[in-house]
């Protein structure tokens, strides 16, 4: 079924409204079809009301009480800010870098989109090679996420991805297949984060990792990633993991291969 088939059985009752156009770029970008859901949440932006996008990061304590009208076309309508960060994420995920800035900068929620939208301008920064201003951007933020850019940038920016001769122990690394391939002694699940929980992330995050012949694992970088803390949470999880060496002609040897924690909300 395709995502358009998807939304408009889910969203029957309102199948061109926001919401079921931000769901519609959600299906897009678990296709990757980023373009595609880049346009699907630009037209859930357009059609929320503009009450409802000049209220978004307000403190509503100080507001008029809502209407039950309005209180129904709240609930009917996609939150802005969710929908400009999932925006900047499509334009990211394109590589439409300034596009995805311009995008996050519109999140004005007070709750954890704002934040998170403000740490992946910072990686948009470091892909486009501008380390100062990454820097720079994680300095106004809580000391969690420049521990984070610190850890997930090593993982994800190319110029600074560890290379299989840095990081073997000298020995060969040749790739991970059916019959050549580690015994895992233990490996522990995932956290999802509280902030991901809220933003409803669901998905899979990808590894490339070495299992070295001397038991040592090396998590060289992130094939897919997730935000809101869970690839962080996946690096850590993956860097417990106990395992005998696969093994060769009798000998342990290293192999290179994918390493998948999925996360599901339901």
């Amino acid at each position: 079924m395709s995502c358009k088939e998807q939304i408009k059985k889910q969203f029957a009752d309102a199948p061109n409204g926001s919401r079921a156009n931000y769901h519609l770029g959600l299906c897009y970008l678990s296709t990757k079809k980023f373009d595609d859901a880049a346009a699907a949440f630009q037209k859930a932006i357009q059609l929320i009301p503009e009450w409802i996008k000049e209220r978004e990061g307000k403190d509503t304590s100080h507001l008029p009480k809502l209407s039950k009208e309005q209180e129904e076309e709240l609930k009917n309508n996609a939150n802005p800010s969710a929908a400009f960060f999932s925006l900047g994420w499509a334009y990211h995920q394109a590589r439409r870098y300034d596009e995805a800035v311009a995008a996050y900068r519109q999140c004005k929620s007070a709750y954890s989109v704002n934040e998170e939208a403000g740490y992946q301008t910072a990686m948009v920064y470091l892909l486009q090679g501008n380390r100062e201003a990454a820097l720079a951007q994680v300095a106004k933020m809580e000391k969690r996420f420049e521990l984070r850019l610190d850890v997930e940038s090593k993982l994800l920016v190319p110029d600074l991805i560890q290379s299989d001769e840095s990081v073997s122990n000298g020995e060969p690394i040749i790739p991970l297949t059916n019959t050549i391939r580690p015994t895992i002694l233990y490996r522990e699940k995932a956290k999802y984060t509280e902030d991901a929980r809220q933003a409803k992330i669901q998905g899979t995050v990808e590894l490339q990792v070495i299992f070295r012949s001397d038991g040592v694992i090396v998590i060289q970088r992130v094939i897919k990633y997730l935000p809101y803390g869970l690839t962080l949470k996946v690096v850590e999880a993956a860097s417990k993991i106990k395992f005998t060496p696969a093994m060769k002609d009798g000998a342990p040897v290293s192999v290179k291969g994918p390493l998948e924690y999925s996360f599901n909300l339901y």
